[in-house]
């Protein structure tokens, strides 16, 4: 049964303490915050102001910058004087990867320190050296004595911290004695938050990112559950990070963010694109506003939904051959359109879908057992919107090996996710292993007039985190007027949930003051030479922060070695050094060409 959310079927927030961040409060009950990081160099005082004022200006309520060294760290002094002198109170964050040091000078300049638990102390072990259990306790050992002043001095000055593990940069120390998991992932952090706790310092809060939505959403959840077994009810900062650019980069944001949101987890969000920081604002506030309309004040009740929240399992479901298109079962998650589209598995004209080799599958509300039965008795394929509170008056007819069953539109007292998660708890409990068919529709929760990409995420939110949690056989989107564009939506939203592939993939940093290039225009060019490439993923990021960890499941690697070079990588393996940056786009093709996953144009 659910133990890491209230309520799997409605909307009610997980209460959490609140965490002080110069004037914003975080969680307990708090309005979501939205943040967002800069990507000027830290030491560059004037372009880091101007765009911390372009983020307060855009509704951005939290500003990081990245601390990279000592001078970095100063700089923040400079520049909190100099955004507090033109009007803005906006609490600014340092992020802090190595070096303790750069942590100390920060603290005196900024409301609150990120600190990355997997490389704040730890250094790289001996490679095929065991590690022991008393050389794990004196290593541990060392991260407190690192860490404590830090906190202390937090303590007196009344700032924050967040403590923030990424899939990508776990230390060697977590990844021998845990793997490269997400409980690894939520013990590291806890370790740090053990520290705060014995010194009496509650005024922290936990974030555990990735770049995989799957192990992003399973990671919180398992967060969730294993706080409340330790006594932590720290607020969350969610996010998934190095989610790219463009529409893919908004889908995956979407239904990783908005994913846990729905499910009342989640107090402060931030949407990592490789763009200007601003374009990261409308997408967060969307998604925060999305969350913030459904809520509920009592949980409808649970029901076994047969689902593990901590690892992906696909539902049982029968297999349905439809023409030339099996669905349900292992075969991969089926692409419907209403109206002709070539990029659609299925295409409906008026609740119909004529085969290549005759098959038909009909579409239709059914508010009768009778006329169900009747619609199945001519032995042809079937997809039945069903309300789901009726499911039970329709018998062995659920166990049709013809039938599809279609997610209903949410009653008033859920949202559709959860209507979905009913359904398909329903569907377990009466013994019936039907394919399930996410038919998406935008709710009253977006205006009929907002524009497409508010409807993408409510979308995205809806079949995404449905699809994580392995539900969906059949997915479709009615959100453009145009048919190849709503398959093209879902066959995006399949992609980012990891359910299909259909596209090249591209998973990259958002930049700040330590990436060593240009990776916005780099990654347009990147795009621009292997976006034809059908089943490849291609990390690209700015530093070796996160990159070679968090594009740990890409299959080649385009990583800032040191200003103006670029290491390439098959997979996390390092396959080429120091590459003249004009030459390395040249460079990671050729890397293509030799591992046989080119194709030309």
């Amino acid at each position: 049964m659910n133990n890491y959310c209230i309520s799997r079927f409605n909307c009610v927030r997980t209460p959490t303490d609140v965490v002080n961040v110069g004037n914003v409060k975080i969680g307990g009950g708090n309005p979501i915050v939205i943040q967002s990081m800069t990507n000027t160099k830290t030491q560059d005082v004037e372009a880091s102001v101007k765009q911390c004022i372009q983020l307060a200006e855009a509704g951005c309520q939290i500003v990081r910058l990245t601390a990279q060294n000592l001078e970095a760290a100063r700089a923040l002094g400079d520049i909190s004087k100099k955004f507090r002198a033109a009007g803005f109170d906006t609490p600014l964050v340092a992020d802090i990867h190595f070096l303790p040091a750069t942590a100390m000078e920060a603290v005196e300049h900024v409301e609150k320190i990120r600190v990355n638990p997997g490389n704040f102390s730890d250094k790289k072990l001996a490679p095929g050296v065991e590690q022991t259990d008393a050389q794990y306790e004196a290593e541990l050992e060392k991260v407190r004595e690192k860490f404590t002043p830090l906190v202390l001095r937090c303590k007196e000055l009344g700032r924050a911290i967040r403590i923030g593990t990424n899939h990508g940069s776990l230390s060697d120390r977590i990844i021998r004695r845990y793997g490269d998991t997400s409980f690894g992932m939520v013990e590291a952090a806890f370790e740090f938050a053990r520290i705060c706790r014995d010194l009496n310092f509650n005024n922290f809060l936990f974030s555990f990112k990735a770049s995989n939505t799957r192990i992003m959403t399973q990671t919180y959840r398992l967060a969730v559950k294993m706080m409340k077994e330790e006594g932590f009810s720290a607020p969350l900062h969610l996010g998934v990070t190095e989610a790219g650019f463009g529409i893919d980069a908004r889908i995956k944001s979407s239904m990783g963010i908005g994913g846990l949101l729905f499910d009342g987890i989640g107090d402060t969000i931030r949407v990592s694109l490789t763009e200007d920081p601003v374009e990261e604002i409308p997408v967060a506030k969307d998604i925060a506003a999305l969350a913030e309309k459904i809520r509920a004040q009592k949980a409808v009740a649970q029901k076994d939904e047969g689902i593990d929240f901590y690892s992906y399992k696909r539902r049982d479901s029968v297999s349905i051959s439809c023409g030339n298109v099996n669905v349900g079962a292992s075969a991969v998650p089926a692409v419907a359109s209403f109206g002709k589209s070539s990029m659609a598995d299925l295409s409906f004209e008026n609740g119909m879908a004529s085969l290549s080799d005759g098959t038909v599958l009909t579409y239709a509300k059914y508010d009768s057992p009778d006329a169900l039965k009747a619609a199945l008795a001519g032995g042809d394929k079937v997809a039945a919107e069903i309300s789901t509170d009726k499911l039970a008056h329709f018998g062995d007819l659920l166990k049709s090996e013809n039938l599809i069953l279609v997610t209903p539109a949410p009653a008033d007292a859920r949202h559709a996710v959860g209507e979905a998660r009913m359904l398909a708890a329903t569907l377990k409990e009466l013994g019936s292993s039907a394919p399930i068919w996410l038919k998406f529709a935008p709710s009253k929760l977006v205006n009929k007039d907002s524009d497409e990409l508010s409807k993408v995420n409510e979308a995205s939110i809806y079949i995404g985190s449905l699809m994580c949690d392995g539900i969906g056989d059949i997915a479709s989107v009615e959100i453009a007027a145009c048919p190849e564009k709503n398959a093209e939506y879902c066959l995006a939203i399949l992609q980012g949930a990891r359910a299909r592939r259909s596209k090249a993939e591209y998973i990259a940093c958002p930049s700040c003051g330590r990436t060593l290039f240009d990776i916005q225009t780099t990654a347009k060019q990147i795009e621009e030479a292997t976006k034809h490439l059908k089943n490849v993923t291609i990390g690209i990021m700015g530093c070796i922060v996160n990159g070679p960890g968090e594009m740990g499941d890409a299959d080649f690697g385009y990583v800032g070695g040191a200003p103006g070079k670029i290491s390439l990588y098959k997979g996390q393996t390092c396959v080429e050094m120091n590459i003249p940056q004009e030459e390395a786009i040249t460079h990671l093709i050729e890397l293509i060409k030799k591992e046989g996953k080119w194709q030309d144009a």
